[in-house]
């Protein structure tokens, strides 16, 4: 039966048409491979090279198999390559699992960095809800997601990557959107404009915590599931919110981000688990661990 080795003897003696050379270059002894090489020809039936005492030379039949064995063995070692590149995690696929607000924060410089590293790995990017995020990872729909700061059991793991403070978004024309900071306490008596705590608990805990403390409680004028939806409400003039401060790099029109001196910082980080078998997952971890 023919084998790729027999092939490879077979095209180092088509390319050099010398014995010796071709033997040094597959590493093996002159007489081992005219031996070889006689063997793929009573296996094929036919002559392959012409021999003399001064040259060799390819026979057609010779040539035919040059063309057609040059392109098995470029495949096969095509293929070696593609599978050990995805085996490193340089090919392949990482689907990660990430909420409207994660534009405006520092993972897409991390999604950048890594697709700049790993040019090969097709990274599949969905949108869900907060609450859908974790549960996408527990499934293996998603091989990471990035989220507030929970708390996660096995086989889940977290990894802290930024802090997000909150701060009030108001309609621009708004009488305190000219201020550079706001007390919370300010905004007693106005609609506001909420994700529902089944939707987001973490940040929706945040911000009702930050009103009884301002000695109030908000009332809820919407819900909405998305921080973009909720921004966008703002801008027409239907309520006022409290935000992550990365929606202010939105640029919305017709909303004034203000600081909200009060707000403690909300760690967000990075959750997959560690059943996950995908490659291309280790390289994006070990970038996320690494300093800009």
């Amino acid at each position: 039966m023919v084998d790729i080795r027999h092939l490879r003897y077979f095209l180092a003696l088509a390319e050099h048409l010398h014995f010796a050379k071709a033997a040094a270059i597959v590493n093996v002894t002159q007489p081992s491979l005219s031996r070889q090489i006689a063997a793929l020809e009573d296996e094929l039936g036919c002559e392959l090279f012409v021999r003399n005492s001064r040259s060799v030379s390819l026979t057609a039949a010779g040539l035919e198999l040059q063309r057609s064995a040059q392109k098995v063995v470029d495949s096969l070692n095509g293929a070696i390559r593609t599978t050990q590149a995805v085996a490193r995690g340089e090919r392949g696929e990482l689907k990660i699992a990430f909420t409207s607000m994660i534009a405006w924060t520092a993972f897409p410089t991390l999604v950048r960095r890594y697709s700049v590293q790993y040019p090969n790995v097709g990274i599949n990017l969905t949108e869900m809800l907060p609450n859908d995020l974790i549960q996408s990872v527990r499934t293996g729909e998603s091989d990471l997601c990035l989220a507030f700061r929970t708390e996660v059991s096995q086989p889940l793991s977290y990894e802290a990557l930024q802090s997000e403070k909150l701060c009030i978004a108001l309609p621009a024309d708004h009488p305190h959107a000219g201020k550079k900071r706001l007390n919370l306490s300010l905004l007693k008596g106005e609609p506001f404009i909420l994700s529902p705590r089944t939707i987001a608990p973490t940040l929706h805990d945040a911000i009702m915590s930050l009103c009884h403390a301002a000695g109030f409680e908000p009332q809820v004028r919407m819900h909405t599931h998305l921080q973009g939806t909720i921004v966008n409400l703002v801008a027409e003039g239907l309520g006022v919110s409290v935000v992550p401060q990365a929606m202010a790099k939105s640029g919305m029109q017709g909303v004034a981000f203000i600081s909200l001196p009060e707000s403690s910082a909300m760690e967000m980080g990075i959750v997959w688990s560690q059943e996950n078998q995908n490659p291309c997952l280790m390289g994006f971890l070990e970038i996320a661990g690494k300093p800009n």
